[in-house]
């Protein structure tokens, strides 16, 4: 991070022990001295509450949930996925929770014809499917789907194919200096890089008539590894399957955005629906892959382009050309939801945690992992109840149903529910891809991200012995990618702490974050992971490759049981909005910076960067005020209000009538990038403005953050009035 003067007196260095800190105000420096949210007279007794529940997951308790849980493939839509959720109620209920399912109906594609076959320059039948192996019985699983991209329209295709790398919109203005033209023609383009609907979107704009997507072995097979069974890595006939659905524009049920999909919610027409793709796509393995590239001319590829096949790449066409034909099913289905709850003392805060049910075909790592995790975390807060504690907020726990295809069964239940839950919800808690190795990940909106920190903490890493934090650290400053192949940040806090991602899209936090304003976090460990989304990822592949002896899943229900009894048993909720000012502020000169090189002048960008100022100086009002409430016995009353506006804080950052061009999307600071992805961009209209030099674009945006951050320094200011008598009670003593 770089550092600026500013213009209040923030910066500065302390040096005392020989520990520098950069830049924090003493008041949260302070607070690292104690539990973070937690009176004095209270700590000891968290402490025993935490190590009581961390002593409860059991790694056998959650290898017998995952066999369970990946038993028989359980898509979206089917029945088995509705077995599956009756399954998980009937266990939250034993663990002491009042469990309920929830029913939506959605638009819901399903496969009932593929077809693909190269048929230029020779005939040859294309479209296999994933080999079976005689060691993992799962394989061999008739009810396993085919390989297909939800909502993929029906279509039937043959013409020529064109190979456009990873399908971004850099490789299309690459291809077209190649001189090829990818209009009526077929689109080959690998896996990475960028969301699979990206790639759809993009193959779509560019007037392509169809679009096949194939794993490459140099990003997720033999390149990077032994190859399953031997490795875990992506053999030549794995699949990916996936959703193309446009959630970067709205998720959910197509047919109901910004409402929830009951029985009898009004509906728009298909072809009113701006989510769903509008021509033909399938995924495909590298064998076949190999087949079509090896029969491409044209010009030779860019370096960077060559993939891990032994063949040379060539964008192609010269006289290749295949037959594509899929026939979709497309109709209202149901899914359901899992939604168990412990009540608390005060019902009118929750904390939220969710994790998603439904898989392609048996989802052992994603979902089931984290399923898995879920059902022990539960499991272990039962046994607190059982023994007598009782929370002192709402715990809600839910299994959300449809996530595959699209975020659908949390975006459904958050859009029925989100007056209740902003009036209720102080945090969000995901997990998804639970546990896929022992390298711990998270990502969270910055007011919730030092509570990861000090979490990871309190548990012990299974392989190393050292604490998770530890050992994540450790990874961090030895690792330049993410899981998915995006470069890692590896800007460092002051005070040198581990970074976290940022909450962009691509699973259930993203209805909770983006269109309710819960504050949220995502946590997991990953690995060496490359059978995502295919038929390998089964019990056999976690039991020989992702953890085998269930120790990283016992793990991870210790953190996220920490995290709940953290957020659940504060005195205070342990938010850090110092440093949510300080993201916003170094992000602000930044983009002001890029407007002023875009044409703006400092008087068009001043409200921007006066708006971020302002909430910091908030934020540090708010931080010795907020230390002072915890210390001293303050009433009941006097406490639910701070906590009710802290939480809210993230929700003065939403705007009523959405981002420009998608309006489900509130949030004016985070948003998933419009050609991103998953990828989270901050102050995402105004940068799309000024990629775009768009200066009356530009201006309005600015004043739409600076509007947002005025909302939320007020109830900041709101925050320090509340306590500030108990502030000024103790600094009179």
């Amino acid at each position: 991070m770089t550092f600026r003067w500013r213009r209040l007196p923030l910066f500065f260095i302390c040096i005392a022990a020989g520990v520098i800190f950069l830049g924090v105000p003493a008041a949260l420096i302070e607070a690292q001295s104690g539990l973070r949210g937690f009176s004095a007279a209270h700590v000891d007794a968290e402490r025993q509450l935490e190590q009581s529940l961390r002593k409860i997951p059991d790694a056998q308790h959650a290898e017998e949930n995952l066999k369970r849980i990946t038993l028989e493939p359980h898509m979206a839509g089917t029945e088995a996925s509705h077995r599956l959720a009756e399954w998980l109620r009937l266990q939250y209920e034993s663990f002491g929770f009042d469990a309920k399912l929830v029913s939506y109906s959605v638009w819901l594609p399903q496969p009932t014809e593929i077809k693909l076959e190269l048929i230029a320059p020779q005939r040859k039948s294309l479209g296999t499917q994933e080999e079976a192996y005689e060691w993992d019985k799962s394989t061999f699983d008739a009810r396993a789907s085919v390989g297909f991209n939800t909502y993929s329209p029906s279509g039937d295709v043959t013409a020529p194919i064109v190979y456009a790398n990873y399908g971004t919109a850099d490789d299309y203005r690459q291809l077209e200096s190649l001189g090829a033209n990818v209009a009526g023609k077929i689109v080959l383009v690998r896996y990475g890089s960028s969301y699979r609907g990206i790639k759809a979107k993009l193959a779509e704009e560019h007037k392509a008539a169809a679009l096949l997507i194939y794993s490459d072995p140099a990003d997720d097979g033999y390149d990077a590894g032994d190859i399953y069974p031997t490795g875990p890595w992506r053999p030549m006939s794995g699949i990916q399957r996936g959703s193309i659905l446009y959630t970067e524009i709205y998720p959910g049920d197509p047919l109901t955005p910004g409402i929830a999909a009951t029985i009898d919610a009004p509906r728009i027409a298909p072809s009113e629906a701006r989510s769903l793709p509008r021509i033909p796509v399938m995924p495909i393995n590298a064998q076949d892959a190999a087949v079509i590239l090896s029969h491409l001319t044209g010009a030779k590829v860019p370096r960077a382009w060559q993939g891990g096949l032994p063949i040379t790449y060539h964008a192609g066409p010269g006289e290749s050309s295949v037959h594509f034909k899929i026939a979709m099913d497309y109709q209202q289905r149901k899914i359901y939801d899992v939604i168990a709850r412990l009540p608390g003392a005060d019902d009118s805060e929750w904390v939220v945690l969710g994790n998603h049910h439904d898989a392609w075909v048996f989802g052992a790592v994603d979902p089931g992992s984290g399923t898995a995790v879920m059902l022990e975390t539960a499991r272990a807060l039962g046994e607190l109840v059982r023994g007598g504690w009782k929370p002192r907020r709402s715990i809600v726990m839910c299994e959300w149903d449809g996530e595959e295809p699209g975020l659908i069964g949390s975006t459904e239940w958050v859009e029925e529910n989100v007056k209740e839950l902003q009036a209720k919800a102080v945090a969000y808690i995901n997990t998804d891809v639970g546990v896929a190795g022992p390298n711990f990940a998270a990502s969270a909106t910055p007011s919730l991200q030092e509570i990861v920190r000090e979490v990871t903490r309190e548990v012990t890493d299974p392989k190393t012995g050292h604490s998770v934090y530890d050992s994540w650290k450790e990874h961090n400053e030895h690792s330049v990618v993410e899981a998915n192949g995006t470069p890692r940040d590896q800007s460092l806090r002051a005070n040198n702490d581990v970074p976290l991602g940022t909450l962009g899209a691509g699973s259930d936090f993203c209805p909770f974050f983006d269109f309710a304003g819960i504050p949220s976090l995502d946590i997991g460990f990953s690995g060496d992971y490359g059978v995502y989304h295919s038929l390998y990822d089964d019990f056999f592949w976690m039991k020989r490759f992702g953890d085998p002896d269930f120790t990283y899943h016992a793990a991870l229900a210790k953190i996220l049981g920490t995290l709940v009894l953290r957020m659940d048993q504060a005195d205070v909720l342990p938010f850090d909005y110092f440093q949510y000012a300080e993201t916003i502020q170094h992000e602000g000169v930044v983009l002001a910076a890029s407007a002023k090189r875009a044409g703006l002048s400092d008087g068009d960008v001043a409200p921007l960067t006066d708006s971020a100022a302002q909430f910091r100086e908030a934020a540090e009002r708010a931080a010795p005020a907020l230390r002072a409430l915890e210390s001293s016995p303050a009433n009941a009353l006097q406490e639910r209000q701070v906590n009710l506006l802290l939480a809210s804080v993230e929700q003065a950052f939403l705007s009523a009538q959405g981002l420009p061009g998608r309006p489900w999307y509130k949030h004016t600071l985070w948003a998933p990038g419009s050609y991103a992805g998953y990828t989270a961009v901050m102050m995402p209209s105004l940068s799309e403005a000024i990629e775009h030099k768009d200066a009356a674009a530009m201006r309005r945006e600015i004043g739409e953050v600076a509007s947002a951050l005025a909302r939320a320094t007020a109830r900041l200011n709101e925050v320090s009035r509340l306590a500030q008598p108990v502030a000024s009670a103790q600094s009179s003593k």
